[in-house]
Order: structure tokens, then C-alpha cells, then sequence
């Protein structure tokens, strides 16, 4: 019985001890790769920087070369491409804004119709957020026993439409 116990107690010890070695290693590779994606955006942003100093240097040579219509070709395509972009987004907006106009009830829609997408996301998600969904209830209601017993003061068409209910009360007892 003693050395069952003593078995059992070295296997703890022993994986806390392995635990603790792993965390430590686990944080050295944590360290490592935060060192390691801190030097690559710095190269990124370094290289980011140069390209824009390279492309400045050569707008400048071509007009100092005068050869405006290099430069106007090459502003031309740029724009080109910044239109084509800029037409995709304002579709991309005006289709999320009128999904999330018909999210918002009928008569708040035309006071948030001018906002920007940003708001319109902000309200949307804060009105959905305050309706809660209503509990699901198994069964039927049950609707509240009608009081018949003046039955006999009822006039004959109340008597017809309530007899269920009259002969429920006296069954009952």
C-alpha cells in the first residue's frame, strides 16, 4: 500500500515539472515570433516608404524630362483603376444600406436613410439587440374559465353562446 502511494505522488511531481518546462519553452516561441513579425512589418513599412520615394523620384525625372505624356498616361491608368475600385464600393454600400434599411422598422426607415454606413450598422445592431426573441411555449393557452353562474339572469342569446361553459362549471362539480 505505502509504495502504491509513493509511485503515485512521484508521477505528479513529475508532470507538473514537465508543465512548467513547456510553458517556458511555449513562451520562448511566443517571444521569438513577436520579434520576428515586429522586424517584417518594419521591413514592410520600410518598404512601403521606399516605393513611394521611388515613384516621386520618377515623376519628377519625367517632368524635368518634360514628357508629360508618359507622366498623363501613367496617372490616367492609375485613376482608371481607383474609379473601377471606387464604383465597386459605392454598390457594396448602397446594397448593405438598403439591407439593413429593411431590417429597421417601416416607419424609422426614412429618418435613417441619409446616414452613413457606419451608423446604420450601429442602430441596426442596438434595435436588434433590445427585441428580445419571444419564449417558445409548448401546448396550448389555456384561456380563463368564463363566470356563468348567473346563468339564469342571462338573456337567451347569452345562455346559447356560453352554454359550454355553463355545463363545464356544473360537470366540474
Amino acid at each position: 500500500m505505502s509504495e502504491e502511494k509513493q509511485v503515485s505522488n512521484e508521477t505528479v511531481v513529475d508532470s507538473g515539472a514537465e508543465n512548467v518546462t513547456q510553458e517556458v519553452a511555449q513562451n520562448e516561441y511566443i517571444a521569438e515570433s513577436k520579434k520576428y513579425r515586429k522586424r517584417a512589418q518594419e521591413a514592410e513599412n520600410k518598404l512601403a516608404e521606399l516605393e513611394k520615394k521611388l515613384e516621386s523620384q520618377e515623376n519628377l525625372k519625367l517632368k524635368e524630362k518634360e514628357e508629360f505624356k508618359t507622366l498623363y498616361e501613367k496617372v490616367s491608368l492609375e485613376n482608371e483603376n481607383l474609379s473601377k475600385k471606387a464604383a465597386k464600393w459605392q454598390t457594396y454600400e448602397e446594397n448593405r444600406k438598403t439591407s439593413l434599411l429593411e431590417q429597421l422598422p417601416k416607419d424609422k426607415r426614412e429618418q435613417f436613410l441619409n446616414k452613413d454606413l457606419e451608423t446604420l450598422e450601429l442602430v441596426v445592431s442596438t434595435i436588434t439587440k433590445q427585441t428580445a426573441p419571444e419564449p417558445q411555449v409548448r401546448g396550448t393557452v389555456k384561456t380563463p374559465a368564463k363566470d356563468v353562474s348567473g346563468w339564469t339572469n342571462m338573456s337567451k342569446a347569452d345562455r346559447k353562446s356560453n352554454w359550454k361553459d355553463i355545463v363545464a362549471q356544473y360537470t366540474k362539480k
